[in-house]
């Protein structure tokens, strides 16, 4: 006999996910028009409502305008409800936020970060950056909702452990879930950095409204992200979207992951530098070398995008070639997905705009010619605090998805 109580639960939850959705999108709304909407009970919806009020997540924001007949209460998600926290561990910097519960930028904070740095000196940076961010802008810690951590690499979302980061060595099998749960008690949600901007970029960006897009991060690693019916596609073992570790030379050089030929051996941030150097000894002559004052230790890939920009001819040989393989990468997913929309992002795309146009260009020469007319390519929208936003963003749908309950 089926548990009716679990039952009237459950259906009591989407619901009240329903309505906070609606509430949400619609910034300011009536009750009528939340039910009309939703095509509901208006005494389901009355109730509801209620609650949402009582429990603070909802509040009234004043009267519709007159118009003739009876005035109507308007709703809206109180942004005062509690506080959100987003941490992003990056290659070179650590980066902490606290938001309300509208997305307001209360506090943020960043601290430098070394890719050899100590695990120990990692997680003492975390809690310092929170503790930070929360004493010196006199937050009430105890309406602190939950916490988004993000970074590059592989998680467990089962047992909340980090397993691996290319860009940091030593961050790899490391409870953080646990670790910051332990201090804050508050629920602690996990993900990789590509996914978070992704969900930024879904929220606020070019993908809004968007229910089937391909996100692509491109930087010193390369990644995708596959949004279906409006929902990130993880695969069987959460590790889907490693675009940079599909092979596309065979027997090539080897790869960090251990394989040989990945994308990324010949596309990505690390490739491009690797190649660039070589190139140099080998006698090319480039503005590249005067841009790091004639040291090429300290050459990095703002300085090749900006020659690539200014014409440099060892610049343009060398992105021409990565962004082939580029080109070619996406242009598979897009003929594999069938996506609406393929938004590229990460640094290649704030460094040069240039680069993205012509990236764009090789992509529709390789996908398929009844692709062209039906998938859109655009540029990501850039912002300082995509990863932040995102991790932000990951823990406040909780409240509105209903594939979270």
């Amino acid at each position: 006999m089926p548990n009716t109580k679990v039952n009237s639960t459950l259906l009591k939850n989407v619901n009240r996910k329903k309505i906070l959705a609606v509430i949400d999108e619609a910034e300011r709304i009536s009750r009528v028009e939340i039910k009309d909407t939703l095509k509901k009970n208006g005494k389901t919806v009355t109730n509801i409502i209620n609650s949402l009020i009582d429990d603070g997540l909802v509040m009234s924001v004043g009267f519709s305008h007159f118009t003739g007949g009876r005035r109507r209460e308007v709703l809206s998600i109180n942004p005062e409800y509690g506080y959100l926290v987003g941490i992003h561990l990056g290659v070179q910097r650590l980066s902490g936020i606290i938001t309300d519960f509208k997305y307001k930028i209360i506090a943020e904070e960043k601290v430098s970060v070394s890719s050899e740095e100590s695990t120990e000196s990692l997680i003492e940076k975390i809690k310092k950056i929170v503790r930070f961010l929360i004493k010196h802008n006199n937050i009430d810690e105890a309406k602190i909702l939950k916490i988004g951590f993000v970074a590059n690499g592989l998680y467990n979302n089962k047992t909340g452990e980090w397993i691996l980061s290319v860009n940091n060595p030593n961050w790899k099998n490391i409870q953080i879930r646990d670790i910051l749960f332990n201090i804050y008690s508050v629920p602690v949600l996990l993900e990789n950095n590509s996914r978070a901007m992704a969900l930024f970029e879904k929220t606020f960006g070019n993908a809004k409204n968007v229910k089937n897009f391909i996100y692509i991060n491109l930087g010193i690693g390369i990644s995708s992200v596959f949004f279906d019916n409006g929902h990130v596609y993880k695969g069987t073992t959460n590790k889907a979207g490693e675009l940079g570790h599909t092979v596309v030379v065979a027997n090539g050089q080897l790869c960090s992951c251990g394989n040989r030929g990945c994308l990324e051996t010949v596309a990505s941030g690390w490739a491009i530098i690797k190649t660039v150097k070589e190139k140099i000894k080998d006698g090319a002559r480039t503005e590249i070398f005067e841009l790091c004052n004639n040291n090429i230790e300290d050459l990095n890939i703002e300085m090749v995008f900006q020659a690539f920009d200014n014409g440099d001819e060892l610049a343009k040989e060398v992105l021409e070639s990565a962004g082939n393989y580029l080109g070619i990468a996406v242009a598979n997913l897009i003929n594999l997905y069938d996506p609406r929309l393929v938004v590229l992002g990460g640094n290649f795309a704030e460094m040069s705009k240039l680069f993205i146009e012509k990236l764009k260009g090789k992509i529709k020469k390789y996908i398929l010619p009844l692709s062209t007319e039906d998938v859109v390519i655009m540029s990501s929208l850039i912002e300082d605090n995509t990863a932040l936003l995102g991790a932000v963003t990951l823990v406040r749908d909780t409240y509105f998805n209903i594939t979270e309950i």
